[in-house]
């Protein structure tokens, strides 16, 4: 049992929408294994990084803020963030 899979596919505010080939899903447990690119300041983990799409697997410490994990999305020159659950 994998668990819950997040999908990387989503719609921006800006209403941009990335392809499936380019956001496949990964379940936590997939993220947790993934090595990590770097470590923000509060601890949390950049897990995958395309250029255009960075997601972030977020400490236990700030969960109540940002959710389990962060994806940003470049978008005209901005990383633009929404915080999900898995």
């Amino acid at each position: 049992m994998g668990g819950k899979r997040i999908p990387l596919l989503f719609t921006n505010p800006f209403k941009t929408q990335l392809s499936t080939m380019e956001t496949p899903n990964y379940t936590k447990r997939e993220l947790d294994n993934l090595d990590t690119i770097e470590q923000a300041w509060d601890g949390d983990e950049l897990k995958i990084d395309n250029g255009n799409i960075r997601v972030w697997l977020v400490t236990r410490e700030n969960r109540p803020y940002n959710g389990d994990y962060v994806i940003e999305t470049l978008v005209d020159g901005r990383w633009i963030q929404e915080s999900f659950n898995f």
